[in-house]
């Protein structure tokens, strides 16, 4: 995989967590259960991971 397409999936994987993080917010407003909160968490703690590898390669190119 070159570094350009290792980019554009790490871009999809940014995107598709902001959704996800994004409706997992609402559910937390809605319902504001526990299970709900730590999903969430989950949910951000996974994004930022997303995030930080999207940079470290944008850095390499």
């Amino acid at each position: 995989m070159t570094l350009d397409e290792r980019i554009a999936q790490a871009q999809r994987h940014v995107d598709g967590g902001r959704r996800i993080v994004e409706r997992q917010r609402e559910i937390v407003a809605r319902s504001g259960l526990p299970d709900s909160i730590d999903l969430l968490d989950l949910f951000e703690r996974t994004q930022l991971i997303f995030e930080t590898d999207l940079a470290d390669l944008l850095k390499k190119k």
